[in-house]
């Protein structure tokens, strides 16, 4: 099955009217016919400089209009996008330069010091675009870029294997690169529920485009360097429908929902009851409810959306369908949830994807219909596995009675009536807001800091945030320690999301004889410690 994302997008350009909207960002609008001819001028000029078919192209940058055509252009010269996180310091994007060996950046100025300190230590990197400045030393401008040139579709043979990489720290400690061939990822997208007549070439997927009066319009209100929001934005693109970027850095609820409804939004994409609660309040200021009856599906993933929240939402707007989706970098579509007005479903419960199975402790397949517990997984379509480590790759794309599976770490139970519950990460790995953080690399960070002997980081449920990071340390002798000073100090090496929110001072830690942390005893330990604190 032919399913390469720059054929696709040809496709879709060459059938969808040129002046439908493509991508809008409060007053800015650019149609079909704009993206079409500037991604394909864009997809000229990375190859001009020099660029080769598989190089890495890093993405630093916010939700910009930029972000999208780059990542339409770069599909459409057989090039593979690399999110990198805008919220990561100068060491950690090095890490991931380095790992996939990054020839490409596209950029925006706000992180242009960055960008040159790569320059300077990555002298592989043959072309550097700015998206909102044409003023920046060593950078192309890239609005010169996409307005200048041949606007034609590019005369090249494309593959099934051209694809992107998603990079996620996931359940392997530092980040690393899944990569997905182009059939792999589109294969998973169709699986999606809310796609009733899903094609099987890429001309049946043409007349579905062709016969739909009401493409969708979708608001990713989470970054788009995250792969939901990648993922929801290429989708639409992908059905001829329009991407609807939100004007601030900072998520305003309020804004949302008024973009939503001046705009038309038919869907908007969410990560769980971080931005659900301050959507809820914002909707007391809404004056007109009705305007908002475009809206047909507001989505989460990468985050529980709880079903309190979610009968909220509903007692307001009646006519939505609100959607879980529950996967991971490594393995789309493990399943999903739908409630409505009439159809409630608890707090993580889902319905198992098509390839969804559970893999007991002794490596037992629980197929569809088989109650039990163990670890979620998928099989093919798969990506072919981390980039450069394949040690990693074999840990979590595991091969069981000749099939081969994804399994990310995360443990469900299956009932009696087919519907799964998460239980919880089978691995060390803290989701806060989305954001995943690796307790090894903050406790590494911890014990630099002068006055800490010894440190554990444990996620606390909170619920805000879903979790939040904490951590118990044990001080040197006569230390003070206080915490806002100490993420001062881990701020030159860590995300702020990856900073404690709350520390605790311990005689000691829960550790073996041997040194092995008890990370058990810990959480237990620190939710008390946590609860005791609020009181």
């Amino acid at each position: 099955m032919s399913w390469n994302l720059g054929d696709i997008l040809d496709a879709v350009a060459a059938t969808v009217p040129k002046d439908r909207q493509a991508i809008v960002q409060g007053d800015r609008v650019i149609t079909w016919g704009e993206m079409d001819e500037r991604t394909n001028r864009l997809a000229r000029a990375m190859l001009a400089a020099g660029l080769q078919p598989g190089d890495r192209v890093a993405f630093l940058s916010r939700n910009h209009p930029g972000y999208l055509e780059g990542f339409v252009a770069c599909f459409k010269a057989r090039l593979v996008h690399v999110n990198i996180n805008y919220r990561y310091r100068p060491d950690e994007i090095a890490y991931i330069f380095k790992d996939c060996d990054v020839r490409g950046v596209l950029f925006q100025s706000e992180f242009a010091p960055i960008v040159a300190q790569m320059q300077s230590n990555f002298p592989n990197i043959c072309l550097a675009m700015c998206t909102d400045s044409s003023e920046v030393p060593g950078a192309a401008d890239f609005e010169s870029l996409a307005r200048t040139g041949d606007s034609s579709p590019l005369e090249i043979t494309r593959s099934d294997d051209d694809g992107l990489m998603l990079y996620t720290g996931g359940t392997t400690g530092m980040p690393k690169g899944v990569m997905w061939p182009a059939w792999a990822y589109r294969q998973c997208q169709l699986e999606s529920p809310l796609i009733k007549n899903p094609p099987t070439t890429i001309a049946a997927h043409v007349a579905n485009i062709r016969a739909n009066a009401a493409p969708g319009r979708v608001i990713p209100a989470c970054p788009l360097m995250h792969g939901a929001g990648m993922s929801s934005s290429l989708g639409e693109l992908l059905n001829g429908g329009t991407v609807i970027l939100l004007p601030s850095q900072s998520f305003d609820a309020l804004e949302l929902w008024q973009v939503a409804a001046r705009r038309q939004a038919t869907r908007i994409l969410i990560v769980g009851d971080v931005f659900a609660r301050p959507m809820l309040q914002a909707l007391d200021r809404m004056e007109n409810l009705d305007s908002l009856k475009n809206l047909k599906v507001i989505s989460s993933a990468g985050l529980i959306w709880s079903n309190e929240n979610k009968q909220d939402m509903l007692r307001k707007l009646s006519w939505l369908s609100l959607v879980d989706l529950f996967g991971a970098s490594e393995a789309s579509g493990l399943g999903y949830s739908i409630t409505t007005a009439t159809e409630s479903v608890p707090t993580g419960r889902f319905i198992a994807g098509p390839k969804t199975v559970l893999i007991t402790q002794d490596e037992k397949i629980l197929g569809p219909g088989e109650p039990g517990e163990g670890m979620i997984a998928r099989s093919d379509p798969l990506p072919n596995g981390y980039f450069g480590d394949p040690k990693k790759t074999a840990e979590v794309f595991r091969t069981i009675g000749g099939v081969r599976y994804s399994v990310p770490g995360d443990w469900a139970r299956r009932d009696e009536d087919g519907f799964m519950q998460l239980i919880g990460r089978g691995s060390l790995v803290i989701n806060t807001g989305g954001e995943k953080v690796f307790v090894e690399e903050v406790e590494e960070a911890l014990k630099q800091v002068p006055g800490i002997e010894d440190a554990l980081v444990v996620g606390v449920p909170d619920e805000r945030w879903g979790s939040i990071v904490v951590a118990l340390v044990r001080p040197s002798h006569g230390a003070e320690l206080e915490l806002a000073a100490i993420n001062k100090l881990l701020s030159v090496s860590l995300a702020g999301y990856k900073q404690p929110k709350s520390l605790f001072q311990l005689a000691s830690l829960p550790r073996s004889d041997a040194g092995k942390a008890d990370y058990k005893t810990a959480r237990a330990l620190a939710a008390d410690l946590v609860e005791k604190q609020a009181a």
